[in-house]
């Protein structure tokens, strides 16, 4: 891939995207699901929907890699002071965005105003005629000579905008909005620096990536299974439309483990409508994946 994707390690070893563009395409054309950990900047005192940074899970920046799709980059500038060209860039777009705050502003009043005209002329003929111009009154009905009178006064509509326009009080710099930008908006690609990163390097990392390429290739869209007590969860299409069909469990063939957690595992399976899978190596083949799916039976059938 000519351009691949930035995948940005953060301090804590999270692997972060920041680019809506970048977003959009990773789940669209390579079904990597990742989790939303940011706010959204127009609701941020709510904890339902989450927006940009996308966290990735180690798989999925692994297979991102491998296949070409991302590159794995932190950037150095982030860790420094900002030099006075960069300090002049943003305040000159923090001035361009107070000079596009006062055009929407004027734009909307003028849209308000517009969709009000009729009623402010009849309220100003009112207020000509000396009569009551409360909500309470408006409702009620007019003689016809009153309204006959009403309908008689002539207003400048040009004038009466102009003078309803002039009644918008100016923005102030302290005001004004403040964009929040999700990716850092004067790196270059010489700032962004590759990682060697080493990973997997644990038995346990090698199968839990193993497993998660292998069903990516079988065109599963994948997500982090901890909800379900598994390691992954399998969906057969995005997960905005489908409900997970596996829960997939990493296990070594060697692995033991007593009745009860296996009857647990199956009894939440059972309960969430989703097919239990034991995903471990083939004992034949070390690069190979072999599933053992389990499902609750019903005791009455026996």
């Amino acid at each position: 891939m000519s351009n691949p994707i930035k995948l940005t390690l953060s301090n804590d070893n999270n692997i972060l995207v920041w680019n809506a563009k970048d977003w959009l395409k990773l789940r669209q054309e390579h079904r990597i699901i990742g989790d939303l950990i940011g706010c959204l900047p127009k609701l941020p005192r709510q904890s339902i929907l989450s927006g940009l940074p996308l966290s990735l899970l180690a798989e999925e920046a692994k297979l991102l890699i491998d296949k070409g799709i991302a590159r794995l980059v932190h950037y150095p500038l982030m860790e420094e002071k900002p030099s006075e060209d960069i300090e002049k860039l943003f305040l000159e777009f923090r001035e361009k965005l107070f000079l596009e705050q006062e055009v929407c502003l004027r734009k909307e009043k003028e849209k308000q105003v517009t969709c009000m005209m009729d009623k402010i002329v009849d309220g100003k003929r009112r207020k000509i005629l000396g009569l009551e111009t409360s909500k309470k009154k408006l409702r009620k009905p007019l003689d016809n000579e009153t309204r006959k009178k009403l309908e008689n006064i002539e207003i400048d509509r040009q004038k009466l905008f102009d003078e309803e326009m002039s009644k918008l009080s100016k923005l102030k710099k302290e005001e004004a909005l403040i964009q929040t930008n999700t990716a850092y908006p004067w790196a270059t690609e010489e700032d962004a620096k590759d990682i060697d990163w080493n990973y997997p390097n644990t038995e346990e990392e090698k199968l839990r990536y193993c497993v998660f390429k292998d069903l990516w290739e079988k065109e599963f869209f994948i997500t982090n299974g901890i909800k379900y007590g598994g390691d992954f969860l399998a969906y057969p299409g995005d997960p905005i439309m489908f409900h997970s069909q596996f829960i997939i469990h990493c296990k070594e063939k060697t692995d033991v483990f007593s009745v009860n957690e296996f009857v647990s595992v199956c009894r939440i399976g059972s309960s969430v409508r989703k097919t239990q899978v034991f995903a471990s190596f083939s004992q034949d083949d070390s690069e190979k994946i072999e599933y053992q799916s389990f499902q609750w039976a019903d005791s009455n059938a026996f």
